[in-house]
């Protein structure tokens, strides 16, 4: 027996509806036939948990931007730029990453005009942060090699040594 037949059995056999009779029908008032369901409205999140999630979404993006800065630029590079710029850089792009995660969740659609603005400033601040890195990068101070003014030097001169001990060597004979 094929698949397609076993179907055809299984559908014949499901049990055939009983018979209303006309006067029956007649008699019964009309139902409404119900409209198309409304959507489901959005679901109202409670704004204390969205605060909680926020801050443990700012804190871990503020270690994966020092993390990911250090690995990509370079932390010797990364050591040369201020404190102050450093913050102020990864504290813009965690809060811009923050707002679009706000843009997304807060709204019916993801990809809307928040989300996208700030996805624009994510973008925006990554490269002043890529810029920032590579100026530093550009005007760092290289390093100059070990020179230690107070250590003596020994610089021998063979030919001059045995001159030097030939001619003692003849003074002392000529002293005998």
């Amino acid at each position: 027996m094929d698949v397609t037949e076993q179907a055809e059995e299984q559908r014949t056999a499901e049990p055939a509806l009983p018979e209303v009779p006309s006067e029956v029908l007649a008699a019964a008032p009309p139902v409404e036939e119900p409209s198309t369901p409304a959507p489901p409205a959005w679901p109202v999140l409670n704004r204390a948990w969205l605060r909680l999630a926020y801050a443990f979404e700012f804190w871990i993006a503020l270690l994966a931007i020092f993390t990911v800065w250090s690995q990509v630029g370079g932390q010797g590079h990364l050591d040369l730029i201020a404190w102050y710029i450093k913050l102020a850089c990864a504290l813009a792009l965690a809060w811009s990453a923050v707002r679009m995660t706000s843009g997304m969740v807060e709204n019916a659609r993801a990809w809307n005009r928040a989300t996208v603005r700030w996805f624009v400033a994510v973008v925006v601040i990554s490269m002043l942060v890529a810029g920032i890195t590579y100026w530093y990068h550009l005007h760092e101070v290289l390093d100059e090699p070990d020179t230690d003014e107070n250590s003596a030097n020994v610089v021998r001169n063979g030919v001059i040594e045995q001159n030097f001990l030939r001619d003692l060597m003849a003074r002392e004979r000529t002293g005998c």
